[in-house]
């Protein structure tokens, strides 16, 4: 009787997972026998951030063996990879009195004195999530795989790129043109509020050819790497340097670029593993977080104090930004004193896909900010969706959305998988990848209204001007011969 392959390789995973589920026990068993005082003191808190981990091991171990292949580019990997950071790295801050959390959400947690059994139901509350996603994705992600035969890889030749290249550089120049004077870090934020309808309408065009036109161009160049490569990093560089010199520290679009770049060269060129990816996740974290520490030194320090026990917008520290206001509103909502919520600021995802529309008025953070801030010049924290499931429902919500989660995030890499071969799946592909953590800071729809406004207007204009330029290019050939 021929035996299963299926099932064979089923068996050597599950064989596999469990070895290094009995490695990591072992492991946090002789750090308990080594300093069994300092386990039993901090066991509320240590015990949900060590099953966080556990439960992201399991993962990256099932699907590791499920596929066959690299994890890295897996959607649903680094969505859990940044979910568990936003957990294990405020439990261990909490171990060692530093809440992890700069500006605003010092002076939240210190308002309410939270013991360490609050602390530790909270995080409960993330792996719960954790798990969620990781259900959802596991459940409903095929073992398809993407394959790539560059067939179409002159479906975009060079007139589209040096195109998309002059409309990235006129779109910065157009933005910073606009601009108000940037001389604080908090006023990157508000640089274009003096701009008149039309003006604002510029830049969010401006923006948008910005933003997703390096994501298309990525994603073309790096379809012919040999080619390009002389001129792929350079651009990389420039447009990651440009962002946060021009915004006085802002990283999370310099973080975009360089994260979509990883991702085109290890499907594109070669597999980066996860010992590699280990490496690049760690030099990025080294680098932006140099760049916090310099935006930080460079505030006057009574400043930054001061205009934080005003509440005038500070950004909580990074480490925070998915725990303090998930803790804050679950504080509330124990209380019975949370305030009342407009019935539009649950659909605030649908709503911002409305081109031009308002992103402000039934933004979730915009009614935190109002409610609890209101002398702010921009939210001081981000509000995700573990923060409001406090506003309606609670941890069953919260198991519910992480289910969603998983299971978009599981179609989203199935539908990149049959169709990788297509610069335009991979450019919307990376674009979805990279900005991931917004997902986890705003909304799990958050995807939705970016990709309907800025990506899908950018990608469909590209493939016209590519379709026209091929048949142009056809044209000529057949004049050439007749």
């Amino acid at each position: 009787m021929p035996v299963n392959s299926d099932c064979v390789l089923h068996a050597i995973g599950r064989a596999q997972i469990w070895k290094w589920v009995g490695v990591y026990v072992s492991l946090w068993l002789i750090a308990f026998l080594v300093v069994p005082s300092f386990f039993i003191e901090n066991f509320q808190i240590l015990l949900p951030s060590i099953v966080a981990i556990g439960i992201f091991l399991c993962f990256s171990l099932w699907l590791r063996f499920r596929l066959q292949d690299s994890v890295f580019g897996e959607i649903g990997f680094i969505y859990l990879a940044f979910a568990l950071a936003y957990t294990v790295f405020p439990a261990y801050g909490f171990l060692t009195l530093d809440y992890l959390s700069s500006g605003i959400g010092v002076p939240i947690l210190e308002t309410l004195k939270p013991d360490e059994g609050e602390l530790s139901v909270h995080l409960w509350r993330h792996v719960l999530f954790i798990a969620a996603i990781g259900s959802g994705y596991l459940l409903f992600r095929a073992r398809n795989t993407p394959k790539f035969t560059f067939k179409n890889s002159s479906d975009a030749g060079k007139p589209i790129i040096y195109l998309l290249f002059v409309s990235i550089a006129l779109s910065v120049i157009t933005l910073w043109a606009l601009s108000a004077p940037v001389d604080t870090y908090i006023a990157n934020y508000t640089k274009y509020e003096h701009l008149s309808w039309l003006g604002l309408r510029v830049v969010t065009i401006c923006t948008a050819v910005k933003t997703d036109g390096t994501f298309v161009l990525l994603s073309i160049l790096f379809r012919d790497y040999q080619r390009y490569r002389l001129y792929i990093w350079p651009f990389v560089v420039l447009r990651a340097g440009l962002e946060v010199l021009n915004s006085l520290g802002s990283r999370i679009d310099a973080f975009f670029i360089l994260t979509a770049s990883a991702l085109l060269y290890h499907y594109l060129v070669k597999r980066i593993t996860l010992k590699r990816g280990f490496v690049i996740a760690v030099a990025f974290g080294l680098v932006f977080s140099a760049i916090e520490v310099v935006r930080f030194v460079e505030l006057d320090r009574s400043v930054l104090e001061d205009t934080v026990l005003q509440g005038r917008g500070m950004p909580a520290g990074e480490l925070g930004a998915v725990f303090v206001p998930g803790f804050h509103l679950y504080a509330e909502r124990a209380n019975g004193t949370l305030p009342p919520v407009e019935w539009p600021v649950f659909f605030n995802d649908f709503i911002s896909i409305i081109p031009f529309a308002g992103d402000t008025k039934w933004n979730p953070m915009y009614w935190y900010a109002d409610n609890y801030f209101p002398g702010a010049l921009v939210p001081p924290v981000t509000v995700g969706p573990i923060a409001m499931s406090a506003l309606w429902g609670g941890e069953t919500v919260l198991l519910v959305e992480g289910l969603i989660n998983g299971i978009l995030f599981a179609y989203l890499m199935r539908w990149f998988a049959r169709n990788a071969d297509k610069w335009q799946v991979t450019s919307i592909y990376a674009f979805c990848y990279s900005t991931c953590i917004m997902c986890l800071k705003y909304s799990i729809l958050w995807h939705l209204a970016p990709v309907v406004r800025i990506v899908l207007p950018v990608v469909f204009i590209a493939s016209v001007l590519a379709k026209d330029d091929r048949r142009s290019a056809n044209c000529a050939r057949v004049a050439s011969l007749a």
